[in-house]
């Protein structure tokens, strides 16, 4: 609890580092308060989670998820229909994903909710099976996952979606599934890869077309926008002061972009791909491919340089500026509410999804370490309640919650450094949002009840098996 709430403190100033005006008092401040509020709603979670024994909880698991997937379904229906209900289910940034409370202006995401009840009904249904051992005995668990996954997909919701798989695998493998058989999985689900990139809606695409080639874009935008020589330097005849790149430097920058892999991936990806982009893109796109057809040139580096400055102010602006914010960080950060990223909203959604750029462009890498050290000493401790507990189903709910804030701390994270695409879901503990926040301590709130009841059962370790 002390490297949660230390978390949420952290989440909490950067909210209000990245909300607030000059000068404004946290308590002027519309969101901190708001999500101090919803912090109050979710200590009061944690301490329900905590009264009956887990064990007793556990009877819930499968009542939960038939609730919280019918849920899912009715957003689906919504959506499937474009249908409103005024007030309580509506279209919301592009998305049917939350049920709204009438009256009091919240609303509440139920995918937080069936995260939590996927991983208790999976730990109940794995807690006294051996069939999971086979391959078919695998497909009941990973129907359990995908439905879901779908349903949120539809609304559509990649981040929430994208962690499912990983809360699977690992509870899976902490229950002894065959590692071959999960690997064997895995190979699928990388063959099925360029079919689910067809199928992704044109602004979803876009972001892995964006995340594979704005290394490309940021090498070609520094280049171009590269400091002209000092006057000394030309004094002495080291160089001129430029008006512009020559002729050979911009083929060798077009051949430099085009010849990368990724930029290979990406030309390979789009000629498979029957999925719809938006006009705008695809008519730059395709001036860009009319242009490689004398191969690199200065006309080749015209067309790459006006396609990556469009992507760096559209799909591939939030990482850029992530980036940059992370970067521009240095050792001790720029100091509280020093950050330009952040106090000129040049980040998108900074006190929601890019929560960790904020802290780390006032904080540098030495605060952005200590939230990293934070997040693993909270997995570790988790761990720890995992291997002290023998009976089953507790140790199969402390794996699943840990996999859950390991697997969306690390997205998250890698997400912002743009190891990753950029996926939507909130940092947890610290991210703006109060269904997040409630989720996220419900989980420590299951977890803790394992800890204070680490039960000891008169038989043999649970999912240790001789090969």
């Amino acid at each position: 609890m002390a490297a949660a709430l230390g978390l949420t403190a952290l989440g909490l100033a950067g909210i209000y580092a990245a909300t607030a005006d000059p000068g404004q008092s946290f308590w002027d401040t519309r969101e901190p308060v708001r999500q101090l509020i919803w912090l109050a709603a979710a200590l009061a979670v944690f301490v329900l989670a905590l009264v009956p024994s887990y064990l007793r909880l556990a009877r819930a698991s499968y009542a939960l998820y038939a609730v919280s997937l019918l849920a899912l379904i009715v957003l689906a229906v919504m959506r499937r229909f474009n249908l409103e209900i005024p007030g309580f289910i509506y279209l919301n940034r592009g998305a049917y994903s939350w049920f709204a409370i009438p009256g009091i202006g919240l609303k509440v995401q139920p995918s937080e909710l069936m995260k939590i009840a996927f991983i208790m009904s999976l730990a109940y249904y794995l807690r006294y099976r051996k069939n999971y051992r086979t391959f078919r005995g695998l497909l009941i668990p990973f129907a359990m996952a995908l439905v879901p996954t779908a349903l949120i997909l539809y609304q559509p919701n990649l981040g929430t979606a994208m962690l499912f798989l990983p809360i699977l695998f690992l509870m899976l493998f902490a229950a002894g599934a065959r590692l071959k058989h999960l690997l064997a999985i895995i190979a699928m689900g990388l063959a099925m890869v360029p079919v689910f990139y067809s199928s992704m809606h044109g602004f979803q695409r876009m972001r892995i077309d964006s995340w594979l080639l704005l290394p490309c874009a940021e090498r070609l935008y520094f280049a171009v926008n590269e400091p002209a020589p000092s006057a000394d330097a030309t004094a002495s005849g080291a160089g001129a002061a430029r008006a512009g790149l020559t002729d050979l430097r911009k083929a060798d920058l077009a051949r430099e972009a085009t010849s990368s892999w990724r930029f290979r991936l990406w030309r390979l990806a789009t000629a498979v791909s029957w999925g719809k982009d938006r006009p705008e893109y695809v008519m730059d796109r395709q001036r860009l491919f009319d242009a490689l057809q004398a191969g690199p040139g200065p006309k080749s580096f015209e067309a790459l340089r006006q396609f990556f400055a469009a992507m760096l102010d559209d799909a591939g602006y939030q990482s850029f500026q992530a980036k940059i914010a992370v970067g521009s960080g240095g050792l001790a950060g720029q100091g509280w509410f020093q950050g330009t990223q952040t106090r000129y909203d040049l980040l998108p959604e900074a006190h929601t999804d890019f929560l960790f750029p904020t802290l780390a462009e006032q904080l540098g890498l030495l605060g952005a370490a200590g939230i990293v050290v934070l997040y693993g000493l909270l997995c570790l401790l988790g761990i720890d309640v995992s291997f002290s507990t023998t009976e089953p189903y507790g140790k199969l709910l402390a794996v699943g919650v840990v996999a859950l804030i390991g697997a969306q701390s690390f997205l998250n994270i890698a997400m912002s450094l743009g190891l990753l695409p950029i996926a939507g879901f909130p940092l947890p503990l610290m991210s703006y949002g109060g269904s997040s926040l409630v989720s996220s301590f419900l989980a420590l709130g299951l977890l803790c009840n394992v800890a204070i009841r680490r039960l000891y059962l008169i038989a043999p370790r649970p999912f240790e098996w001789r090969e």
